[in-house]
């Protein structure tokens, strides 16, 4: 595909990590705003969304040990509220209990394309196991099969989990809600139990905007180091840390949400997330279409057609507004590399 292909993937998948912080962030938000409404919209959301920022910043001007600590304790606490709505959905079916009936809705393409975009958020970075390859015992078999457990094992909880909150939430509620899984419990277990849940989703969504800033910074690094970024994002602080890629990344994603906050907490999050799955999604359909030239998928080429299809499809999905900000800031790293090789200084 060529060196500029290969760069503007790379990129891309940067600007990817880079805006689901800013989406992520703002996910901190709207579950804290369950808890303490001032924070859940407004100028409250944004500060709060710039907080979680700054403090993500922090822990990984700390190194990977700090980052790594921090995401370990995010996931296991991540899980509480995605098996509790599944518990109380089979109690509630075990004694005779009503539930919420799922609204219906017509089914049609734009929907489904859309409801599919904003859904490829929650499972974007599962491709990222293949960054341990070069340390993985038998990788070439390790890491597929790490990959596609891992991701079946996620999109199962996330569905059973989703359908089973709003089993238990009225879908007008839902469809509003910035912390749903908590809105889903307070009814059942009291209020306070909802407010623990929030917090709990709020923890949860931190951890996961560390994982992508540490992500962001790590990959920003390595093209820095390759000339195609400047080489501040190289830099590194006493502990290892790349200390000027994470500035800039997480400076980034502040402005990001600064520049989106005119809009209340559903449209900024969908909006943000939206973006930052176009900027991933360039990564799946460069794949996809590599693996359909080169032939890797054997007997099974019909396997990267389709995946090919339904990278385009996402791109439709997320909405022409998305797609051109995505493709925008893609395309920025062009700029960026002319200047970085214009500026890198010329080995004797």
């Amino acid at each position: 595909c060529g060196e500029t292909a290969a760069l503007l993937t790379l990129w891309s998948y940067v600007v990817s990590q880079i805006t689901g912080v800013a989406g992520v962030a703002v996910a901190v938000a709207g579950a804290l705003g369950h808890v303490f409404p001032p924070v859940g919209a407004g100028p409250g959301l944004i500060v709060v969304a710039l907080g979680s920022i700054g403090m993500l910043t922090v822990v990984n001007l700390g190194g990977a040990r700090s980052a790594g600590v921090l995401q370990v304790i995010a996931t296991l606490i991540k899980i509480v509220p995605l098996l509790a709505v599944v518990v109380l959905v089979i109690i509630r079916l075990g004694t005779g209990q009503p539930l919420e009936r799922l609204e219906p809705t017509p089914l049609g393409i734009a929907p489904i394309t859309i409801a599919g975009a904003l859904m490829l958020f929650s499972l974007t970075g599962f491709e990222a196991a293949a960054v341990t390859a070069n340390v993985t015992r038998d990788s070439t078999s390790t890491v597929p099969m790490a990959t596609i457990a891992g991701t079946g094992f996620t999109a199962i909880i996330y569905l059973l989990s989703t359908v089973a909150a709003l089993m238990l939430l009225p879908s007008v509620i839902a469809a509003k809600s910035g912390a749903p899984f908590a809105d889903a419990i307070a009814p059942i277990l009291g209020p306070v139990a909802g407010a623990f849940v929030a917090v709990i989703a709020a923890v949860s969504a931190f951890g996961t905007a560390n994982a992508l800033l540490l992500f962001a910074a790590e990959i920003s690094r390595t093209l820095a180091v390759a000339g195609d970024l400047p080489s501040v994002f190289r830099r590194t602080n006493s502990v290892g840390a790349p200390a000027g890629a994470v500035l800039i990344c997480a400076g980034i994603a502040a402005l990001l949400v600064l520049a989106s906050s005119s809009k209340d907490f559903v449209r900024l999050y969908v909006f943000i997330t939206l973006v930052s799955t176009v900027a991933a999604q360039v990564l799946y359909a460069v794949c996809a279409g590599a693996a359909l030239k080169l032939r890797v998928t054997g007997r099974w080429p019909i396997l990267a057609f389709i995946a090919l299809l339904y990278s385009i499809g996402m791109f439709i999905g997320a909405g022409w507004k998305a797609t051109l900000w995505g493709f925008a800031l893609a395309l920025a790293g062009l700029p960026v590399r002319a200047l970085s090789r214009r500026l890198k200084p010329v080995s004797r």
